[in-house]
């Protein structure tokens, strides 16, 4: 019997990890699979060799150095017994990966292309020396990397995979209806007349920046007809302090990994800058972006990011394809709760406003509607390491 190839996968963070755990279901059968990530991948068959850091900005980076040097050097060691590599997202980390594997002669897939569209653009020359194939998310991505000649592929957004297993049942022709909310809500017991979804992050950093304004918002409401759901993201636990803060409110439900389904049964969500932007465009939840880095990590990046008038993954890709529509309001370093409450109350009951919002979110669906992101990169996979 022919031996299998081995393949390291490697992400950074959360959303990094939910996705290589994806590609590792169709993986596991051709090839034996070692990987720096968490759980999902874990049980997805991957055979850890390193855990998620969640480093992200310049303070949050500094503080997780020791365990990013770990990391590296059991990368490295792990380089001479594998045939090809899968980097996901996490570039500085894998960028220099992805040099070492090159100067072994080993193949080099990166799937979810680094924000070069954003911010530090002279990376594509690296990502040309040094990967053999780009597997992209988003829908614009394609073309940048084809202007400079790198093979590349737009497969799909993995979130959409993620949320026809998560709601299964509830959805009709990938849609949810009014029937189907109320089902969810009835499910989970939640009476309230309107359900609002607060999510603080991924990263244990955004989450301690945003529980305050998360407490602070969920005052601004009559808890006899609001209900507030927060969801918690994979390899992520809340603080006793803040899981006290939360429980202790009669009208909240902390919600363990089931981002979708939240989002499926509210009526708007307040939702941290990242890809739980894109989980709230594909169930067509109106949305308030807000986002907020230590002093030192905003200062840092607003010097350098020049290439997008946006922040929320929705706005973005609709600048890029030149959708002419409203923009999801976004709130930025300053997080006033009266503001955004006064959003929240116009996504409510403007029903002009809010058919605008959700018809803004249903064109930036379609673009994630015909590819399944896993599957496009097993396909690669196969080409590229067999």
């Amino acid at each position: 019997m022919k031996k299998k190839a081995k393949l390291m996968i490697v992400a950074g963070e959360s959303s990094g990890e939910l996705y290589g755990s994806l590609i590792a279901h169709y993986l596991k059968n051709d090839f034996d699979l070692i990987g720096i990530g968490g759980k999902y991948m874990a049980d997805a068959g991957v055979k850890l060799i390193g855990e998620l850091t969640h480093a992200f900005g310049a303070f949050e980076a500094i503080s997780k150095i020791k365990k990013l040097k770990e990391n590296m050097k059991k990368a490295d060691e792990a380089l001479q017994n594998v045939e090809g590599v899968i980097l996901i997202d996490f570039p500085d980390f894998n960028l220099n990966l992805a040099q070492k594997a090159k100067k072994l002669g080993k193949k080099v897939l990166y799937y979810v292309s680094p924000q070069i569209w954003a911010w530090r653009k002279k990376r594509i020359k690296k990502i040309k020396k040094v990967v053999d194939f780009m597997a992209v998310v988003l829908p614009f991505e394609e073309e940048i990397y084809k202007k400079e000649k790198i093979p590349v592929e737009f497969v799909g957004h993995p979130m959409f995979e993620v949320m026809k297993q998560e709601l299964g049942l509830y959805i009709q022709n990938e849609s949810l209806s009014l029937d189907n909310k109320r089902h969810i809500r009835d499910k989970f017991g939640i009476k309230k007349e309107t359900v609002i979804t607060l999510m603080p992050g991924s990263r244990p950093s955004e989450i301690k920046r945003k529980i305050p304004l998360m407490l602070n918002l969920i005052e601004k409401f009559d808890k006899s007809k609001t209900h507030f759901i927060i969801p918690k993201a994979p390899n992520i636990d809340f603080s006793k302090q803040v899981l006290k803060q939360i429980t202790t409110k009669e009208n909240v439900t902390v919600l363990n990994e089931k981002s979708f389904i939240a989002l499926a049964m509210s009526d708007v969500a307040v939702i941290t800058s990242g890809t739980s932007t894109l989980q709230s465009a594909i169930v067509q939840t109106p949305m308030i972006v807000v986002y907020r880095l230590s002093p030192l990590s905003y200062l840092i990046g607003k010097t350098i990011i020049k290439g997008v008038k946006h922040i929320a993954l929705p706005n973005v890709i609709a600048d890029f394809m030149n959708l002419n529509h409203v923009r999801i309001p976004e709130f930025i370093q300053k997080l006033d709760a009266d503001e955004i409450a006064e959003e929240i109350n116009k996504m409510l009951y403007d029903e002009y406003y809010r058919e605008k919002i959700i018809t803004f979110l249903g064109n930036i669906k379609r673009y994630f509607t015909e590819k399944e992101a896993s599957r496009e990169v097993y396909k690669i996979c196969k080409k590229l390491f067999c």
